[in-house]
C-alpha cells in the first residue's frame, strides 16, 4: 500500500495537450483510507528545478533535502491527477517527513482548490 507523503516515480504516459508526461516523481496526496482500499491514488507531479526557473502561484519549490529526490524540484499543483497504482514504479523514491513542509503542501492544495 502506498501512503500519503510518499514519492514514487510515476509513468504519466499517455498524456494530452499540456498535461505532464513521461516518467517523473510524484507526491502521493490522497488519504490513506483511499490508498488502502482503492487501486488508485491522487498525486502531484514534480518537475526538476533549475536556478532562474519561475515558480508559479500553483507551484511549490522543494529542496532535495525535504524530499529525498536527487534534485531540488517543483511540485506542480496544476497537474494534480488521480492515477492507477499500476503507474507507480517501485521502490519509493522519497518521502516528505518535515511537518512544516507538509503544512505548506496542504496550504497549496487548499489554495489551488479554493477551499477557504
Amino acid at each position: 500500500m502506498v501512503k500519503k507523503w510518499e514519492i514514487y516515480y510515476v509513468d504519466l504516459n499517455p498524456s494530452m495537450g499540456s498535461e505532464q508526461s513521461g516518467v517523473r516523481p510524484a507526491l502521493i496526496v490522497s488519504n490513506d483510507a483511499i490508498n488502502k482500499y482503492l487501486p488508485v491514488c491522487t498525486v502531484v507531479p514534480f518537475s526538476s528545478f533549475k536556478e532562474g526557473d519561475n515558480v508559479y502561484p500553483s507551484e511549490l519549490m522543494l529542496k532535495s533535502s525535504y524530499t529525498g529526490l536527487e534534485k531540488d524540484s517543483i511540485l506542480m499543483f496544476q497537474q494534480i491527477r488521480t492515477i492507477s497504482t499500476s503507474r507507480l514504479k517501485q521502490p519509493m523514491a522519497g518521502i516528505v517527513t518535515n511537518e512544516h513542509i507538509r503544512e505548506q503542501i496542504k496550504n497549496c492544495l487548499i489554495e489551488y482548490f479554493d477551499l477557504y
